[in-house]
C-alpha cells in the first residue's frame, strides 16, 4: 500500500478540497453513476467466440463508445465494422478503425473503455448495426441500433444574461457533458472575486454553487478581462450538464451575479459525454527549458514515445520548429528532424520537416526550395513518413501552445533517432507559414550550439513566456470637492481598477464605485451645522441588485449595510439615508457612466482623461434627494456608502465651521 502525503495548500491539497466542496456543493458524489452518452445496446450475452462483450453508447454522430468491452483474441483478422443494412452480412458494412485510428486486427481486451470514429460519410443517422467481425468467421457479436435513435448532439442554451461588469456574450453551446463553449465573451475584468460558478441547490445563481476553472484549467485566479474571445470551459471533477442547473459569472466576495445562463432539465437534454478524458495528456509535461524569449520546450518520455509541447508568443500565420540538429556535435541546421508547429486558421499542426541540402539556399532567398530529396520539406514529400501524433493545442493570452508526440525511433531514414540518456544538440526556429502551408524563411533561430537531455530527471525550468515584472501602474491623484460646495450628484461608473478605487483607497473594488459631481470617489469635505444635498442617481429597482444602490452616509469604510448582521449593525452608525426600520431612504433613477468599447483605466494616465472616454447614461425616473446636516455629534471623518454593497464610497472630512481642512 502506497501512502501519498499532501502537503496543505499545495496545488495537490487544493484541488483535493476543491473536489471535496464540489461533490458537498452539488450534493453527489464522485462515485456517481458516469454518463457515457445515449444507450444503443450491448454485445449479447453470454459472449459468444472471442468472448465478445460490452456495452456501446453513442456520443455523436460519428463516434461511439463502448464501456467494458472484452476480446480475447482466440479469433483471428477480427476488426470492427458498421452497416445500414437490417443485419451484419458478408461483405455488409465498412471497417471501423479501432481506438487508435488504425485498421489493423484487434488484440486483446479486457473490461476497456474506448471511442470509436465511424470513416468518412458514416454515420448514426444510417448504421443500423456496429459488429464486431472476423474476416474468416464473420459476425462473433454486434450490437443494433434502434429505430428512430437519436443520438446526442450540442445544445445551445443561449447567451449570458447582462447585468453588470459588461458581461455579454453570443451563443453558449454544452458541447459535450462537461464543457461550455462561450461565443463572444465580454466581460471588464473588475470584479474583485470573480469566477465562472455552477449549482443545482437554487433555481438562481446564489452561494450555494462551486467554482468552475477558467479556459486555461485555473479556478485560483479570478476572472480575466474578456474582449470578443470564443472559450470553452470544462466542468469539474465528474460533475456534468445533467448535474447543474445554471453557469455564471460570479463574483465570491460580494455574493454578485454578473451575468448567467440556465441548463435544461435533464430530461431535455441529450448532448455528447465526455470522452476526452480517455486520450487527453497530462495538463503539463515534466521538463520545460527555454529557448528564447518568446519560445519553450516542454517534454517528457512516453514510453517508446516522447511528448513535447512547444509554447510560443508568436503571430498569427507563424510556425515554431523544434527537433534534433543535423549534426552530432554542435547545432546545425542543414541536415536536422524537426517538427514545424502553428496555428491552421483554428486547427493545431505539427508537420515532420526535413531541412535538406538546400537549406542554406532557402536561408538566401527565403523559399522553400522544397524539391526532390533537397530543401525545407514536409518528410511526407521527400519519400519519409509524417510520424507526428496527438497533436493538440491552445491560444490564450497571445501564447500559442501545440503539443505533440513522436517514437523516438521512428524507423523513417528522414528522421533522426533520438538518445534519452545522451546529450543532443537540437535545432529551432520561428517563421512564418507561407500561402501553401509550408514553413517559410525563418525570422529567428538557435543561436549558438544547444542541448538536450531528453531522459533527463524531471527539471520544469520555465518561467512566463515573455514574462518578467509588468510595470507598476500609478494611481491617479485622489480628487476632492472643497467645504464650498453643497449639493452633491451621486451616480454610478466604472471603479478605475488599480489606478482608481484599489489604488486611492488601498481596499478592494467591486468594480463600480460612486462619482460625485463627475469625480470617482472624491474625498468631500464639509462643515458641521452646514445643510447638504446629495442628489442621488443610483437606482430604485430593489428586484435588480446590479442596478440598486441606495446612498447613505456612515462611519462604516465598507459599507453594504444590508449585508450586515444584526450584531454587525450595532457596531457601525448610520448619520443619513436609513430609516429607523433599516430600510433605505435615498434610492433614485439609475444612471451610469460606462466606457464605450471596453473599460482600459490603465490606458489613461490621468482620471481627466479617462473620464472623457466616458458615456453617461440614465433610465426614465426622478432622483432621490437627501438632506443632510451634520451637527457636533459627526465624527471628523465619515463615509457616503452603497447600502446594498460594499466598497462603492469614500470619505467626509468633518470640520467645524471656521476651519480650515489641512488639505
Amino acid at each position: 500500500m502506497t501512502v501519498v502525503s499532501v502537503r496543505p495548500g499545495s496545488a495537490m491539497w487544493r484541488t483535493s478540497a476543491f473536489l471535496i466542496a464540489v461533490a458537498v456543493l452539488t450534493g453527489e458524489s464522485r462515485a456517481q453513476t458516469q454518463y457515457y452518452g445515449r444507450l444503443i445496446g450491448s454485445f449479447p450475452t453470454p459472449a459468444g467466440p472471442g468472448g465478445v462483450a460490452g456495452t456501446v453508447y453513442a456520443v455523436d454522430a460519428d463516434r461511439v463508445q463502448t464501456v467494458g468491452f472484452s476480446f480475447d483474441g482466440s479469433v483471428p483478422d477480427v476488426q470492427f465494422r458498421a452497416g445500414t443494412t437490417d443485419s451484419p452480412d458478408v461483405g455488409a458494412g465498412v471497417v471501423v478503425p479501432d481506438e487508435h485510428g488504425r485498421a489493423t486486427p484487434l488484440g486483446v481486451y479486457n473490461n476497456r473503455r474506448i471511442v470509436l470514429t465511424f470513416p468518412n460519410g458514416t454515420t448514426l443517422d444510417s448504421v443500423r448495426w456496429i459488429a464486431v467481425w472476423g474476416q474468416n468467421t464473420g459476425n462473433i457479436g454486434h450490437v443494433a441500433v434502434p429505430d428512430g435513435f437519436v443520438y446526442p448532439r450540442p445544445r445551445n442554451v443561449g447567451e449570458f444574461s447582462r447585468r453588470q461588469h459588461g458581461v455579454r456574450s453570443g451563443d453558449v453551446t454544452t458541447t459535450d457533458a462537461k464543457t461550455f463553449n462561450i461565443q463572444n465573451l465580454h466581460y471588464d475584468g473588475f470584479g474583485p472575486d470573480a469566477f465562472f460558478w455552477a449549482g443545482n441547490r437554487d433555481d438562481r445563481p446564489s452561494p450555494r454553487g462551486f467554482k468552475v476553472p477558467d479556459e486555461s484549467g485555473s479556478f485560483d485566479q479570478r476572472l480575466k478581462r474578456y474582449t470578443g474571445q470564443t472559450i470553452d470551459i470544462v466542468l469539474p471533477g465528474d460533475v456534468t450538464v445533467y448535474d447543474i442547473k445554471w453557469l455564471s459569472m460570479w463574483c465570491i466576495r460580494f455574493t454578485a451575479n454578473f451575468g448567467e445562463v440556465f441548463i435544461p432539465s435533464p430530461a431535455d437534454l441529450n448532448v455528447p459525454p465526455f470522452v476526452r478524458d480517455i486520450v487527453a495528456p497530462p495538463q503539463e509535461l515534466g521538463n520545460c527549458e527555454e529557448l528564447h524569449d518568446d519560445l519553450q520546450v516542454s517534454w517528457e518520455l512516453n514510453g517508446g514515445n516522447l511528448d513535447l509541447q512547444l509554447a510560443g508568443r508568436v503571430a498569427d500565420g507563424e510556425y515554431m520548429a523544434f527537433g534534433i540538429s543535423g549534426c552530432a556535435d554542435q547545432t546545425c541546421m542543414v541536415g536536422s528532424d524537426v517538427t514545424v508547429t502553428w496555428y491552421d486558421v483554428d486547427t493545431p499542426r505539427a508537420v515532420d520537416y526535413t531541412l535538406g541540402a538546400c537549406y542554406l539556399l532557402w536561408i538566401v532567398i527565403g523559399s522553400s526550395q522544397c524539391s526532390g530529396r533537397s530543401g525545407v520539406c514536409p518528410d511526407d514529400r521527400v519519400d519519409g513518413t509524417e510520424d507526428n501524433f496527438n497533436v493538440t493545442g491552445t491560444r490564450i493570452d497571445g501564447v500559442t501552445r501545440i503539443r505533440y508526440s513522436r517514437p523516438i525511433n521512428t524507423g523513417d531514414t528522414a528522421d533522426n533517432v533520438i538518445d534519452p540518456a545522451q546529450n543532443m544538440f537540437i535545432s529551432w526556429a520561428i517563421g512564418p507559414i507561407n500561402p501553401s502551408g509550408l514553413a517559410a524563411k525563418h525570422h529567428t533561430r538557435a543561436d549558438g550550439n544547444v542541448q538536450l537531455q531528453f531522459g533527463r530527471s524531471l527539471s520544469y525550468a520555465c518561467g512566463m513566456i515573455g514574462g518578467g515584472t509588468p510595470a507598476p501602474v500609478t494611481p491617479w491623484p485622489a480628487n476632492t470637492i472643497p467645504d464650498n460646495v453643497t449639493t452633491f450628484t451621486a451616480r454610478i461608473g466604472p471603479a478605475g481598477g488599480v489606478r482608481g478605487y484599489e489604488g486611492i483607497t488601498g481596499q478592494p473594488g467591486w468594480g463600480i464605485a460612486w462619482y460625485i459631481n463627475g469625480l470617482l470617489i472624491p474625498e468631500l469635505h464639509v462643515k458641521r451645522r452646514q445643510n447638504y444635498t446629495f442628489i442621488v442617481e443610483g437606482g430604485d429597482d430593489a428586484s435588480l441588485p446590479a442596478r440598486y444602490h441606495p446612498f447613505y452616509i456612515t462611519d462604516d469604510p465598507k459599507g453594504g449595510y444590508i449585508q450586515k448582521t444584526a450584531a454587525e449593525k450595532q457596531e457601525v452608525a448610520v448619520f443619513a439615508g436609513v430609516d429607523e426600520e433599516g430600510n433605505p431612504t435615498a434610492a433614485g433613477r439609475y444612471c451610469e457612466y460606462t466606457a464605450p468599447g471596453g473599460d482600459t483605466p490603465e490606458a489613461s494616465e490621468t482620471f481627466a482623461e479617462y473620464f472623457r472616454r466616458l458615456n453617461l447614461t440614465c433610465e426614465p425616473g426622478l432622483p432621490a434627494r437627501l438632506y443632510w446636516t451634520p451637527d457636533d455629534n459627526t465624527p471628523d471623518l465619515v463615509y457616503y456608502q452603497c447600502f446594498t454593497h460594499q466598497y462603492l464610497g469614500w470619505k467626509i472630512n468633518v470640520v467645524d465651521v471656521g476651519c480650515i481642512p489641512e488639505n
